[in-house]
């Protein structure tokens, strides 16, 4: 398209200037403005053209591969070593990290023999077969950030969940390109995100120009405290050239005056050795010795000789000293202070089948606030056993304490799943802690008592509810599943000493049994749809508790391209039968969460204003719940503010209840490194309520 402008211009001054004696002068600037200008756009537009065709090759490579690269396998050697520039007891709580945080030595070298089986929508599997560390007792350094070194390019995201790739078309408007040719089979694509944002990255690729694949491409970012500049070298054939075949980052973690930088490269498709295959600890430096691809620096040496030397300098002092241990060192240091501020995990069993994963028992970033709780600490424990390839144990304990209410929380439950590919489970589950409230006690009392109480000075709302329940689930197709079971439930009076004066028992309880169908139009990721029938023991069901209850409900989590997500809620609840003046009315799809855990278990789906009361003296219940996230929604395009901010979403939720006919809350939280925090506002009949927020640490939760 330029030639034929230029060749327009020439025609134009070799034909009509020459001729122009007898017009105006003015007129020959200006059509020589109008030219030049018709020039630059003509060139702009080809320039634009010959961008998306290099760009439409590059984001539909993946495509023209014939194989995925889900479940490819190779094996890798990594060297890393890191420095601790500045430090502090804040670094304590940092996962991973303990072992730095009292270190004599600052600068710490390892290597790692490992095979990586890929995956594009979770986390890569790694299975180490040998590792050679300076670090004490051979850990491995900020595990967290050893994905930037095989990102999935060619996904929506980088790393797991999170980093917009710019080599993906659905990000395209996330970005800006421009292409310089470099020859005519390579062009240099450089990439900055529009918006300065942590979940964007900005640099440039080398990319194949007849195909489109990327042949060595260079990126940096910070997400998570976390700065990083990554080099990546890919492969050249069909599969191969989907994951790097060298790799080199640059790290930098800062987190409240501690500074920490390291440097690691990785080289892939070695020598394959037996998955299962682990060498052991003493021979591991030889071994991968005749393996290492890269020589090692003279720094890398260095502070392996200084580790040999101490390790033998401390050998002789115990064989010639009986060596004392140091009380506050090894002991509350290293046995219990590991162990309250750092996470515990482990394996057990045969082939280590079984695992454990613990959160710290003491870490003040396991707060939590809410306007009705106040601060809530909690802790999760998950633990699992596999016992075939097709059933297993599970748990995810979770326990909680209320400053505000100073009442402990748990919920407990125990899966034993039979049959994965059926989702068949039998579950049993504890719940114990919740604080209800339930008026209609007192004012069976009220018309019962016919002397004079005053009846303001005694507290007779309050109960603590524990709940017992037992289920058995099975999938008959992915349509359609079903399950049976039995709940005991129980709820013992806060103030005892008011019930004894009125001469009534402190404790109420029923037994029931439970049902439910669930319908899946589209299979396991489409809306899925739940009825649920519940009726008491007659028998063993106090007299005031007997009643049959349905429950409909209907869900849908839609995750979008992205890093979107739009969660959808929909239910109903009420009770056909029951006894006069029943009191305790307890659904099991709309209650409070009493243990919240965050960003990624808590908001989406609840009513975060509405007071505990409701959840319990409802005859009926219509809810609603719409939330959408997004990483770049409102705050997180703004200069500056966008560089802390991960994710925003926005609430919509509305209720209606026997005693409350319109109810309608709206809130907006965003999440970053350190916190997520929500706000949320209440209408009630269309008057305004209350506002409140919602407050949970997020700092290392991902780490």
């Amino acid at each position: 398209m330029g030639i034929f402008v230029h060749l327009f211009v020439y025609l134009i001054e070799k034909h009509y200037f020459c001729r122009m004696n007898s017009k105006p002068v003015f007129l020959k600037p200006i059509i020589i403005l109008l030219l030049i200008a018709a020039t630059i756009v003509s060139e702009a537009r080809d320039k634009d053209e010959q961008t998306s065709l290099v760009l439409n090759r590059l984001f539909n490579y993946s495509l023209s591969i014939d194989s995925t690269i889900e479940g490819h396998t190779t094996t890798a050697y990594l060297k890393y070593k890191m420095k601790t520039e500045r430090r502090n007891p804040t670094l304590y709580c940092a996962p991973h990290l303990y072992t730095l945080a009292k270190a004599e030595n600052r600068r710490h070298f390892g290597e790692i023999y490992a095979t990586l089986i890929f995956h594009e929508k979770r986390d890569n599997e790694v299975s180490v077969h040998a590792k050679s560390s300076t670090v004490r007792r051979q850990r491995t350094l900020m595990q967290n950030i050893l994905c930037y070194l095989t990102p999935n390019l060619y996904s929506t995201t980088l790393i797991s969940d999170h980093l917009l790739s710019p080599f993906n078309k659905k990000n395209k408007h996330y970005y800006k390109y421009q292409i310089t040719y470099l020859s005519e089979d390579e062009a240099k694509l450089s990439f900055k995100p529009r918006f300065t944002n942590t979940q964007a990255v900005k640099g440039n690729a080398i990319i194949e120009v007849s195909t489109g694949r990327i042949i060595r491409t260079s990126f940096a970012g910070e997400y998570d405290m976390v700065s990083f500049e990554t080099n990546l070298v890919m492969g050249e054939d069909d599969i191969e050239s989907l994951h790097p075949l060298e790799s080199e980052m640059k790290m930098k973690f800062s987190f409240l005056g501690n500074r920490i930088r390291g440097k690691y490269k990785a080289r892939y498709d070695m020598p394959p050795i037996p998955q299962d295959s682990i060498i052991p600890q003493d021979d591991a430096r030889e071994a991968i010795e005749e393996i290492r691809p890269f020589p090692l620096e003279e720094e890398e040496e260095a502070i392996y000789a200084k580790y040999d030397s101490v390790k033998m300098s401390r050998a002789r002092d115990t064989t010639t000293t009986v060596s004392k241990k140091n009380f506050a060192k090894d002991i509350l240091w290293d046995a219990i202070g590991d162990k309250i501020l750092n996470r515990i995990r482990g394996n057990f069993g045969a082939d280590n089948r079984g695992y454990y994963r613990l959160s710290p028992l003491f870490n003040p970033l396991y707060l939590s606030y809410s306007k009705h709780r106040g601060f809530t600490y909690r802790i999760t424990l998950r633990a699992g056993y596999d016992i075939n390839e097709n059933s297993d144990l599970y748990t995810r304990t979770k326990i909680g304490y209320s400053h505000r209410l100073k009442q402990p929380f748990f919920n407990i439950p125990l899966t034993y799943t039979f049959d994965k590919e059926k989702n068949g489970y039998v579950k049993l589950q504890w719940r114990s802690g919740e604080r209800v409230t339930s008026s209609t006690v007192e004012d069976k009392l009220k018309r019962e008592r016919k002397d004079i109480i005053n009846w303001d000075e005694m507290d007779l709302e309050y109960f603590r509810h524990l709940c017992l329940t037992l289920d058995a689930n099975y999938d008959i197709n992915k349509y359609l599943g079903f399950q049976m079971g039995l709940a005991f439930k129980r709820w013992t009076s806060i103030y005892e000493k008011d019930f004894h004066i009125v001469e009534k028992p402190t404790t109420y309880s029923k037994t029931a049994v439970t049902s439910e169908v669930t319908l899946r139009p589209i299979g396991y990721k489409g809306p899925i749809f739940t009825i649920n029938y519940e009726t008491t023991f007659k028998g063993r069901t106090e007299p005031g508790l007997n009643y049959e209850k349905w429950e409909f409900d209907c869900s849908y989590l839609r995750r979008m391209p992205c890093m979107r997500t739009l969660s959808m809620r929909v239910g109903a609840g009420f009770y056909p039968t029951r006894t006069t003046n029943a009191y305790f009315l307890d659904f099991n799809n709309f209650r409070e969460n009493n243990i919240p855990g965050g960003w990624q278990d808590d908001w989406s789906g609840e009513f975060e204003l509405l007071h505990s009361n409701w959840y319990n003296s409802s005859k009926y219940y219509l809810r609603a719940n719409v939330s959408y996230e997004s990483p770049m929604l409102f705050l997180s395009c703004v200069p500056i503010v966008g560089t802390i901010i991960e994710k925003e979403r926005v609430y919509l939720s509305a209720l209606k209840l026997s005693q409350i006919r319109n109810y309608f809350e709206l809130g907006y939280s965003i999440t970053n490194r350190l916190f997520s925090i929500g706000l949320f506002t209440s209408f009630r009949e269309g008057h305004y309520e209350s506002f409140g927020c919602e407050f949970g640490f997020e700092l290392f939760n991902r780490w």
